[in-house]
């Protein structure tokens, strides 16, 4: 059975906003299809709009409107049968993948498998990278959150394969501060409850406790399978 709705009206809003059945706008009015149309030119300059596309159980430092996921709407939204916010969050996610000169594909492979790849566009080098491949850079904190978000969110795949994209960028480039590619590895790589910056959300420590088991019970089962 599918986790009610939430009931706090920001996360009402945040739930509305991401179902493609409601199209539900932000506090400044917006719908997601609308914000996903603007010219990079706007995405780069205007900075209330990220954390309603990609929401974290922390507050925002930059936005007081800023949606906190609750554990309600945790539970709601990372459910299976709300595989429609999950289409409508890798819209975003493609839209600023390619504000940052990045294409993002999904193949399934003939089990039924998706893979997920990021790889540079072509002119990337000269169109895209300029505006955040440098030492320090507001899109670096608008990075971490994305990664964190998808995450968070049940994104797990899309996560490893941007986080992948920013290491090999890191490298080939050598202009990213190491401080920004810190917080990136840590928002992969630290529990799910603990945010980059160190903040813990009490309530998300359950759930990932909950995740481990699974995936070990998950690996005993297909290693059953292969010796039977």
């Amino acid at each position: 059975m599918s986790p009610p709705r939430p009931t706090n009206p920001a996360m009402q809003r945040l739930v509305d906003f991401y179902d493609p059945s409601v199209m539900g706008t932000d506090v400044g009015g917006r719908t997601l299809s609308q914000i996903l149309a603007w010219r990079d030119t706007r995405l780069e300059s205007q900075h209330d709009y990220i954390q309603i596309l990609f929401p974290l159980p922390e507050g925002s430092l930059f936005n007081e409107y800023s949606p906190v996921v609750d554990e309600d709407t945790f539970l709601y939204l990372r459910h299976d049968a709300n595989a429609g916010f999950k289409r409508t969050m890798r819209r975003a996610l493609a839209r600023m993948l390619s504000f940052y000169g990045f294409d993002i594909t999904w193949d399934q492979d003939a089990a039924g498998q998706w893979a997920v790849d990021v790889t540079a566009k072509p002119g990337a080098e000269q169109d895209h990278f300029p505006r955040w491949v440098r030492r320090m850079d507001h899109n670096h904190l608008r990075i971490t959150r994305i990664l964190r978000s998808l995450r968070v969110l049940g994104l797990e795949d899309e996560a490893r394969a941007f986080f992948a994209a920013l290491g090999w960028t890191f490298d080939k480039y050598h202009r990213i501060g190491d401080g920004s590619m810190k917080f990136w590895r840590r928002a992969m790589e630290l529990p799910l409850h603990v945010a980059p910056d160190g903040t813990e959300v009490d309530w998300l420590e359950k759930y990932e406790e909950k995740e481990e088991t699974e995936k070990t019970e998950e690996t005993k089962d297909d290693e059953r399978t292969t010796v039977t």
